[in-house]
Order: structure tokens, then sequence, then C-alpha cells
């Protein structure tokens, strides 16, 4: 399996790289050998999904000897916005402490899709990370185009809150993964959907944590390649990496693994 030398001296797993950056590919041996340094990975699926999209990598990583956990989200096909963006940063709050307790050395959080938001978020509000993978990053409320699909239900939940009726469920639509539609509060809906809010490249990619590198993975054949401008908005970092896979959007987990065993 392929690794790139650079990142694993960083003690950041390659999750989608083919590449070089800046470095050689180096032979890679089991990450865990030395358990001073064991990696722990938060490894999350896109919008409407399972765990089914990143099995392949998550298995991989688990070959070279990391600690991963793979755990159904808010996001998730049954729970799609069952907690409001803050609350679910908690809820990875809990996978992170159990890889640390589990042994993990060095924490990573990496995602796909909304999962990729939500990772980014996760680095903007959380310190102690050994870095972030972003992997087809999804889901951008700032967006105009995309805040123009999602307006009405933007709309809607904004007039629930103002009406008091925040923590009442309602249908409302939704575009991208398996649900068109979702069943959720106002106010978390909200959350996940407010163009000026905390879900947004705007809000998050700045306030990346100092110490906190990321590394940024598109496809080649998606049609939402976002890499180049969160890479804009991130302070700067000597690791902070973007690359391609040969991969649609809903390709780029299984598609970088394949590059890493090449």
């Amino acid at each position: 399996m392929r690794m790139v030398k650079q990142a694993l001296n960083f003690t950041i797993v390659c999750l989608a790289i083919g590449f070089l950056i800046d470095c050689q590919i180096a032979v890679a041996e089991p990450i865990s050998s030395d358990k001073a340094n064991q990696i722990g990975i938060v490894l999350m699926h896109g919008k409407g999904g399972t765990t089914k999209r990143i099995d392949d990598l998550s298995d991989g990583l688990k070959g070279l000897g990391a600690l991963v956990e793979t755990p159904l989200m808010p996001w998730s096909e049954d729970r799609i916005y069952d907690k409001g963006y803050e609350e679910s940063m908690a809820e990875i709050d809990t996978y992170v402490s159990k890889l640390k307790a589990d042994g993990a050395k060095r924490t990573f959080v990496a995602r796909h899709s909304i999962g990729a938001n939500a990772a980014l978020g996760y680095g903007a509000r959380r310190g102690g990370l050994s870095g972030v993978i972003l992997l087809a990053y999804g889901h951008v409320p700032g967006v105009r185009g995309f805040a123009r699909k999602l307006e009405d239900s933007t709309d809607k939940a904004q007039a629930m809150i103002n009406a008091g009726k925040g923590e009442e469920k309602a249908e409302f639509d939704d575009v991208g993964g398996k649900n068109d539609t979702a069943r959720a509060t106002a106010n978390d809906l909200f959350s996940w959907f407010d163009p000026d809010g905390s879900a947004t490249m705007a809000a998050n990619a700045p306030k990346v944590k100092p110490n906190t590198p990321v590394l940024c993975v598109d496809g080649s054949n998606d049609d939402w390649q976002r890499c180049d401008t969160i890479m804009r908005q991130l302070p700067e970092h000597s690791k902070n990496s973007s690359v391609f896979v040969d991969a649609n959007h809903l390709q780029t987990p299984s598609k970088s693994l394949e590059q890493i065993e090449k």
C-alpha cells in the first residue's frame, strides 16, 4: 500500500493520494508499529448515505494498523438532520474521545461530501487534531447557486423560528444524497442551510486551528470541485495540500484507496 512520506512524517495518513506532495513516495509499513504514534481516524460518510461508500477505505486503513471509527452521523439516510450543526460537532467529540481511549495518540477527522463540511467545521472548533482530510467536499449553503436550491426550505425554517416554532418538526425539501426531503426541526435544519451560518466554508475555513493541516481531495470528474476555494481561505500551514483523484463525487473515497494501493 502506498503513502506519501512527508504526510507520514507529519503523521497524516494520506487517504486519497496517488500523487507526490513535495516528497518521495515511501514503501508503507504498518502505521501502528510505533504505539507511541498510534493513529486514529474518524471517517464519515456523505449526505443521506451509510458507511457503504467508505467501507473500502476504512478496511484499507485498518489493514495498515490505524484505529478507525465509521459512525452513522446526523446526516445519514435514517437520521437526516436529527441534530443541528453545533450538536453534530459535540457528537464527533465522542468518537474522537473513543479513539483516544483505545490508544490513539494522533487523531484525524476525515469525511466525504457533507461529512467533509462537518470535518472542516470541526477543525475550526477543536484544537489538538493531527489533521483534517476532506474528500469531495459537499454541502455549500454559502454558495449562491446551492443556496438558491435550498431557499424555500431555508425560508420556511426561518419563518418557523421567527414564529417561536423552532423546535417543531416539519418536512423540508433537500438536494443531494439519497434524501430529496428531510423531516427535522426548524432549528436543526436552519443550522445546516443558513447561507450566512455556521455550516459555510466562509465561516469555517479561515478559523481552522493554526496547527491543524488540511488535506483536500477533489475528484477530477466531480462537478463540484471545492478544494481551490477552501485552500485560499485556510490559515497558512506548510502541509496544507490539495490533490485530485480520477473519480466523480461518489467514487472519490473508493478511488482514493485505489490510488493509495497502487
